[in-house]
């Protein structure tokens, strides 16, 4: 059976350790021989420290890991180049600046040390007497160019005694930013410690960034100093993430296997496992991919689960829904965003929600229309969409589970039962515990009302569909399960008998009249000052 990395970052580990590699070095070689300075945005949990990694063995010349994989015969020579390798993987930046200065400090120390060079630092008296006497009373912005002073020293040190230029690896370097409590301080550090690759380029080999999102990169590197984005690149596209093919050629047995459980068959089993983690895109013409440790974990463990909920979650993202005005119910369909802009897009501008999901991995490539130059972006799978919603609910009024006593199997057994005062009852629970802003704007108010129904129902798993549309107007959601049709209709200020009779006069009723379910009809009247459900009416049909 296979050794599945799981939680294996290191590349040595991996291949010492007898885990199963998905062979990626193909890759590696073009990267190493195609060009200087790269970068690359990948949700989390997609593998990007384990490329790192093994960037890290292959420019170090550990010839003997890769024997067996594709670039042992591609590579002839095998030097081992100096590296250095920032990790800001972990580490608590909410702390301030100095853990992104300590970080920095320890990670050269360590290039120092294994390349037998001593930084002193009289040598950099002189440009330190040279900075702005308020400035250099400052520790944060004496430390901070120092910084820079000591990586420009050290690349050229260990030039100077290896006649070798360094490889430069940085891992996740937008979480000290996404982390940040001053991010105006941070980025200027960062700025001025990357600002030397470029009046140090002849000693580097090679430079490759990882990150989950586009986080400032265009305000830190700048001009001639960017490095090429490799994130919307078809040649690069299945980088990260398991291929069809990967999968049907290195996890055969592990499938067979599940589907043995499963009693399905083979065939049947691929599905399942591309419903709930396939479909990542991260170029039209590239190849479509599974995210891998939803797949490990669910060959692992022969169980479908959310696996990437509990560790793919950007705090960012979240916060950042839930202080904006950003409506979730368009993301029930497929949304339109401009290639360029997708791929230009700078994330200090806080309003546009859209890049932001892309690529922290909630969204991807479903299409594109090519004469306009549009992406139809949406969810890549079951599991992606199911924890979007839950990270969401749990952002907004806590755990299911939680102290407030709301329960969402409470919740879905009543509409299972046909039970809908108990379910108004918990929905005016749930309204009374969002820390609704003193918004008068009723457009916004009616859809946060409407937003708590969809994503309360989408949590469970239930079909529902938000102002549909009907040949005399739209309804505001229709909730369907297996023996209930509920159609909603909501309005601001006006009675409940108003929001029925709509439904009524619309025949929102009628498409479903043959189907044998029993169908539901619920005005609902909300009001803008109370924020709450003020009244409701029902009635069969």
């Amino acid at each position: 059976m296979v050794n599945f990395p799981l939680g294996i970052q290191s590349f040595e580990k991996l291949r010492q350790g007898g885990f199963v590699y998905v062979d990626k070095t193909d890759y590696i070689y073009n990267l190493a021989y195609s060009g200087r300075s790269y970068f690359l945005a990948r949700p989390r949990r997609f593998g990007k420290s384990l490329l790192c990694n093994t960037l890290r063995a292959f420019f170090e010349g550990k010839k003997n890991l890769f024997e067996g994989l594709k670039i042992y015969e591609m590579e002839k020579d095998w030097i081992a180049y100096p590296i250095l390798y920032l990790d800001f993987v972990s580490g608590d930046y909410k702390t301030g600046p100095w853990t992104l200065i300590n970080k920095i400090s320890v990670a050269l120390k360590n290039y120092e040390d294994s390349n037998g060079i001593q930084f002193e630092e009289s040598l950099i008296q002189a440009p330190i007497d040279q900075m702005d006497e308020y400035d250099k009373k400052d520790p944060l912005k004496r430390a901070s160019r120092e910084l820079s002073f000591r990586l420009e020293y050290d690349l050229r040190a260990v030039y100077n005694k290896t006649g070798l230029p360094t490889a430069i690896l940085v891992d996740e370097y937008d979480n000290p930013l996404i982390q940040s409590v001053n991010l105006e301080t941070d980025k200027a550090i960062y700025r001025g410690f990357f600002t030397v690759l470029k009046s140090a380029d002849r000693f580097i080999r090679f430079v490759f960034l990882t990150g989950v999102t586009k986080f400032a990169k265009t305000t830190i590197f700048s001009g001639n100093n960017q490095p090429e984005d490799i994130s919307l690149d078809a040649n690069f596209s299945a980088l990260c993430g398991i291929t069809h093919e990967e999968l049907l050629t290195y996890f055969k047995e592990e499938i067979q296997a599940f589907a043995n459980q499963e009693e399905l068959t083979f065939d049947e089993m691929v599905a399942k496992l591309k419903k709930w983690y396939d479909c990542y895109l991260f170029h039209e013409r590239g190849e479509k991919v599974l995210n891998p440790v939803s797949l490990f974990n669910a060959l692992k463990k022969k169980d479908f689960q959310s696996f990437w909920y509990g560790t793919g979650t950007p705090t960012i993202l979240m916060q950042r829904i839930k202080n904006s005005y950003f409506d979730i119910k368009t993301l029930k369909t497929d949304v339109e965003y401009g290639k360029d802009e997708l791929k230009d897009y700078k994330d200090d501008d806080l309003s546009d929600l859209v890049p932001l999901l892309y690529y922290t991995g909630y969204l991807t490539i479903k299409s594109f229309i090519k004469d306009e130059r549009v992406y139809i972006l949406g969810f890549p799978n079951y599991e992606v969409e199911r924890s979007f919603f839950n990270s969401l609910a749990r952002e907004f009024y806590g755990a299911p589970d939680g102290p407030t006593g709301f329960k969402y199997s409470k919740f879905l057994a009543d509409f299972r039962a046909g039970d809908i005062e108990s379910v108004i009852e918990r929905l005016k629970c749930l309204y009374s515990a969002l820390p609704y802003a003193n918004d008068k704007n009723l457009k916004l108010v009616e859809r946060d009302f409407q937003n708590v129904i969809y994503l309360v129902f989408s949590i469970l798993g239930e079909y529902i569909v938000s102002e549909p549309h009907f040949s005399k107007g739209r309804a505001d959601s229709i909730l369907i399960n297996n023996d209930y049709v509920y159609i909603f209709e909501f309005k601001i200020d006006q009675d409940a008998q108003t929001a029925l009779n709509q439904i009524n006069a619309k025949k929102y009723a009628d498409r479903f009249k043959m189907d044998g379910k029993k169908i539901v009809k619920v005005g609902v009247s909300f009001s803008s000052e109370e924020k709450n459900i003020m009244d409701w009416m029902a009635e069969e049909e």
